[in-house]
């Protein structure tokens, strides 16, 4: 009897285990995946997030600084041994490339804006001395930093209101699928009027 109810009684094979084992497998590998790429996803969100925010601050204080900046003579580029650019009694001045930036701020303290160690820094003299700092942190690498600028000599016969744009690349520092490449570009006028 214990027998013939045995024989009735189907369980599984191995076969049907395998199957079974297999399918269970893939959903797991597959959740795995999808599991990885939301977090990649997050990962990459949060790194252009740090680079926005990060660009943003800096291109805020530069902006504020250029926004009233006030004529100069050469001083600024004397002070801070640039080669001298050909233009006088300007706004702004800027070295032939283009890779630096030059001016007299809203205190009458020289200031320059250039590019080292793939991060934008700033050097400005006061009553003081002459003192430096980065403006990006070293989680963001800044590179192809241009200046470019629209400016006449402020006599007589200014026409042009001076203005700066700024271009530059902007990539978070970490592993490559991180990185966020982001292409910058600002424009900034001065509100000196004479």
């Amino acid at each position: 009897m214990l027998m013939s109810r045995i024989k009735k009684e189907k369980g599984t094979s191995l076969i049907e285990l395998l199957v079974a084992i297999t399918l269970f497998s893939f959903m797991i590998l597959a959740a795995t995946q999808i599991f990885k790429m939301v977090i990649d996803g997050q990962r990459n969100a949060v790194s252009a997030q740090n680079v926005q925010e990060n660009i943003r601050y800096a291109m805020e204080k530069i902006s504020k600084e250029v926004r009233m900046a006030k004529k100069s003579d050469h001083e600024c580029e004397a002070m801070f041994s640039a080669p001298r650019p050909i233009a006088v009694y300007t706004v702004f001045n800027t070295t032939a490339g283009g890779s630096k930036l030059y001016f007299k701020n809203q205190y009458d303290y020289c200031v320059v804006y250039y590019l080292e160690n793939n991060r934008l820094k700033a050097m400005a003299d006061s009553a003081t001395g002459i003192h430096d700092g980065f403006v990006t942190p070293a989680k963001i690498d800044i590179s192809n930093l241009q200046f470019y600028v629209v400016d006449d000599l402020i006599d007589a016969f200014h026409s042009t209101q001076p203005y700066v744009t700024m271009v530059m690349d902007a990539k978070a520092v970490g592993l490559a699928i991180h990185e966020q490449k982001m292409k910058i570009q600002m424009t900034v006028s001065s509100r000196y009027y004479e």
